[in-house]
């Protein structure tokens, strides 16, 4: 993974974490589980790439 990749990665997590917190402390529950589907995804996404780069 280049460095550019992980840090448009990390970026993108933080944001769908923070639009997250709003949503549920909004109470918005709708956009709350939208962005919690896409925070999985993510996070799913960097633990399998991890998990592949470790095993080389």
């Amino acid at each position: 993974m280049t460095k550019g990749r992980f840090i448009f990665i990390a970026l993108m997590c933080a944001l769908e974490t923070f639009y997250l917190n709003d949503c549920v402390f909004e109470g918005d529950y709708l956009f709350a589980f939208f962005w919690g589907f896409l925070l999985y995804r993510d996070l799913r996404h960097v633990y399998l790439i991890d998990k592949v780069v470790n095993n080389l």
